[in-house]
């Protein structure tokens, strides 16, 4: 299952159930004007760490970026919008919460990587819809380590 699968379970058991798009900056921009909101937009993924071990498996590591937006109207202040910057900040906390407890089957599928920060920032007047909410960067690492035979 790709892992826009798995990050889409977490988002289906937040609080509001808000809707869930994947694709680029242009999908997004195209997907948001059918969007049910709050929602939280997907892009593709960052970046992807290997990392070999000694007894044959290899680790990945990679990095998301997720919005957690909410529709706002065209002409408010960046002050009206806070409100939605703290309803977001929420459903990004509890996002990583969730994401740190999720299962495939009897397993976790990844783990949240502790030491690393998560980084949030607000996002105002995104899109061509409006929306404001924040853009959370997060690393992840995949618990389904591979051994390859000879």
């Amino acid at each position: 299952m790709p892992i826009s699968d798995h990050i889409h379970n977490i988002t289906r058991t937040l609080n509001g159930a808000p809707g869930f798009v994947y694709g680029t900056a242009n999908e997004l921009n195209q997907l948001a004007d059918d969007g049910s909101f709050p929602c939280v937009f997907m892009y593709p993924l960052q970046n992807i760490e290997l990392s070999p071990a000694v007894n044959g498996s290899v680790t990945n590591t990679f990095s998301i970026y997720l919005e957690f937006l909410f529709r706002t109207d065209f002409g408010q202040y960046t002050s009206d919008n806070e409100v939605y910057i703290g309803k977001a900040l929420r459903l990004a906390n509890e996002f990583i919460v969730k994401a740190s407890k999720y299962t495939e089957g009897p397993s976790r599928y990844f783990r949240v990587m502790g030491g690393s920060k998560a980084k949030c920032l607000p996002v105002y007047n995104k899109y061509d819809v409006n929306t404001t909410g924040v853009g959370l960067t997060l690393n992840l690492q995949a618990l389904n380590f591979e051994t390859y035979g000879n």
